[in-house]
């Protein structure tokens, strides 16, 4: 793992985000054999994070990525769900905050290769929540969460894979990225293994990295009762 720096490739000093209210994209993480949320909690998704929305699948021998719903009609027509109950899935909404609203700039990435790409098959994914404050932009249209990728995420997932280990499967790696970020992030592994790190919400054997899964469309605030959800699910792995 990458020795922590509060500066990200030198750039500015990272900042805090969550001391006030900032729109926000929402990850889904489902493992294998859990069903889908209902169409309301999909729609929910979408209508606080309409800028487009994309999913990965554990394929067995690697991961396949699907992204660039550009509409809610698209995304729900085309997808099949009940093909993917069975399998562990990752799914993103994006609310755009750096990057263009655009196919490419949606979630889920690769860890590495061409970040824009809507259809890819790659060893893991990765899909993020929140807003990696202090980064530099390295390209032309790129978000801060893949210059982030880029400029970090990818340079450790090389030493991993050379080492034949996971990324952040020890608390202390999973700290530097949430410190160093202040944000949520989601990878899944071909074997369908779920790395969510970062404070959560677990609704039906699945998990949000927010409360817009509960939305009123309008981006109001949302009072989460307690017979719905169970809050505060923290950082852990599952498949």
């Amino acid at each position: 793992m990458p020795k922590h720096n509060k500066y990200v490739g030198g750039d500015k000093p990272l900042q805090p985000i969550f001391c006030r209210r900032i729109p926000m994209c929402i990850i889904m993480s489902k493992p294998a054999g859990v069903p889908f949320p209902s169409i309301i909690t999909l729609r929910n998704c979408w209508e606080r994070n309409p800028h487009g929305a994309g999913y990965a699948v554990a394929d067995g021998g690697d991961v396949y990525i699907r992204k660039g719903f550009m509409t809610w009609d698209e995304f729900v027509g085309g997808i099949n769900f009940d093909a993917l109950i069975d399998r562990a899935c990752v799914f993103h909404f994006r609310f755009a905050t750096h990057g263009s609203t655009s196919p490419g700039n949606c979630h889920p990435f690769p860890v590495e290769g061409n970040l824009k790409r809507q259809k890819v098959r790659t060893d893991v994914a990765v899909a993020h929540n929140g807003i990696v404050r202090g980064v530099r932009i390295v390209k032309k249209d790129y978000s801060d969460t893949m210059s982030y990728i880029e400029r970090r995420i990818a340079p450790y997932w090389r030493e991993c894979r050379e080492q034949g280990r996971y990324m952040y499967s020890v608390p202390k790696n999973q700290s530097v990225l949430l410190d160093e970020t202040q944000s949520k992030w989601v990878f899944l592994y071909p074997n369908g293994k779920i790395f969510n790190i970062g404070a959560g919400i677990m609704q039906g054997g699945i998990w949000y990295s927010n409360v817009g899964f509960l939305g009123d469309g309008r981006g109001g605030r949302i009072r989460a009762r307690p017979d719905v959800i169970s809050t505060g699910a923290r950082s852990g792995i599952y498949g």
